[in-house]
């Protein structure tokens, strides 16, 4: 059986009323926020379809609806061609008589199944999540049990949620293998993510300079995705004449506390700053960041942060950026009630969610699929910009970019005569990467010594 997604139908009333004959009856306000639908063999799959439009009204996000739709409907396909469930459109629909033995087949297939079928870790984790989000929505408003336990986790950013059990995703033992971006796919992915087509033209999304701006600081300085989310804009290096600045990685918001300084390519800078002088700014004097316990800053700069806790003392305190955790920096509020934090959810203004971040790169490779170059690689991951920026920055210390940047008297711990010799220097910028990591360095950059050094530093 066929199970396919479709786009919001528009509703016409004129339309409607010359079939009918009669004017059409008053839609509910529901109505007038449509989504995405699934159907089978054509029919409308109610079920689902009824749980997207109430997602869509209230939260008016096509793009996540559209996501979520997809994986939905590769749920309902796996129950009627795959488990043999009649489509029934009653009590007996394939997804309320849908049991625990078919979800873990569903998971077998999706992380031990055919090449086809396995997804990676991260599509997994937002498939079973958009199957979660339904049967949370069925067991709301049609007392449904789920299929599978659901349960409430505590996350260290000091927010909670809930997930599925023991269904985690597949640990696959590919160490920290990715998908470095040549300068031209890299330039194609900042494009989607403006979301402007090769005419030219951007398609409207209120999200577009903050998440040029986010994989631009994920090019330029390789920042893991919890160091991304919880940055600020104190810690932003700001854009100069050299080709290379540095920014210091704080040690507390960094896998195994590995801070340190790291080396970050200027060219990409200019996007960030763009972002935080322009729409950032907008967006935060319009809205207002009220965290739970809020910390409020008294004056801060790229080295500490004096703050004040209302609900203890009044007394000012400080602390160095290099040692503030996540959950202390998402509590903290500038004078005018806004977050520290760089990138910004685009409607409420507070911190962008941790998870987010990959939909950015998701989102913004799919654009640039459809839109730019069919040709681009599929599966794209935030951590890919982290290979791209350690395989750019190898090539870069290779052609000797930094030591030609640099006075006489340092130039020569900065020139190397192989690339192994680049990579053990491009090691300290990642934070003390794994031999393994290394290997993968080594043999990606050698696929890009042909590219004209020129394009690595932004210059096409």
């Amino acid at each position: 059986m066929q199970v396919r997604v479709w786009k919001p139908v528009d509703y016409e009333d004129d339309a409607i009323a010359s079939v009918i004959g009669q004017p059409p009856l008053t839609r509910p306000s529901l109505e007038d926020s449509p989504g995405p639908f699934i159907t089978v063999d054509g029919r409308i799959h109610g079920l689902t379809s009824n749980f997207l439009r109430h997602y869509c009204a209230a939260r008016p996000d096509l793009a996540t609806a559209t996501r979520i739709a997809s994986d939905l409907a590769g749920w309902v396909g796996f129950l009627v061609n795959q488990r043999n469930l009649a489509p029934y459109e009653d009590s007996r629909d394939p997804v309320l008589v849908a049991t625990e033995d078919d979800f873990a087949a569903y998971y077998r297939l999706r992380q031990y199944g055919t090449e086809e079928a396995v997804l990676t870790s991260d599509g997994w984790r937002h498939s079973s999540s958009s199957i979660k989000r339904f049967y949370e929505y069925l067991q709301r408003n049609y007392q449904h049990i789920p299929p599978f336990q659901i349960v409430t986790f505590s996350h260290p950013g000091g927010w909670s949620g809930t997930t599925i059990a023991s269904y985690a995703p597949r640990r696959r033992s590919t160490g920290s293998a990715g998908t470095p971006l040549t300068p031209e796919f890299a330039h194609l992915l900042l494009m989607g993510a403006l979301r402007v087509d090769l005419k030219g033209h951007q398609k409207a999304y209120l999200g577009a300079d903050r998440d040029y701006a986010l994989i631009s600081l994920g090019l330029a300085s390789g920042l893991r995705r919890n160091n991304l989310a919880n940055t600020t804009v104190y810690e932003l290096p700001r854009p100069c004449s050299l080709p290379f600045t540095t920014m210091r990685v704080a040690d507390h918001i960094t896998k195994g506390d590995a801070g340190g300084d790291t080396m970050v390519f200027s060219h990409h800078l200019a996007a960030v700053w763009n972002y935080v002088d322009g729409a950032r700014a907008e967006l935060v004097r319009r809205t207002a960041y009220r965290p739970p316990s809020p910390l409020e800053i008294i004056e801060a700069n790229s080295v500490t942060v004096r703050y004040r806790d209302p609900g203890s003392s009044e007394r000012v305190m400080s602390q160095r950026w290099t040692q503030c955790d996540e959950t202390f920096r998402r509590r903290l509020v500038e004078a005018d009630a806004s977050s520290p934090i760089v990138f910004l959810n685009e409607h409420t203004g507070a911190p962008l969610a941790y998870s987010s971040l990959q939909h950015t790169v998701a989102d913004a490779s799919s654009f640039v699929r459809a839109h730019l170059n069919a040709d681009f690689p599929d599966g794209v991951r935030l951590h890919d910009l982290r290979h791209t920026y350690a395989v750019h920055l190898t090539v870069a210390i290779y052609r000797n970019v930094i030591a030609n940047s640099l006075p006489e008297s340092r130039r020569e711990d900065w020139q190397v005569d192989h690339v192994a010799a680049a990579v053990e220097l491009v090691k300290f910028s990642l934070g003390h990467a794994s031999e393994s990591s290394t290997r993968l360095y080594i043999l990606a950059a050698h696929r890009f010594l042909h590219i004209p050094v020129e394009q690595f530093l932004g210059e096409f």
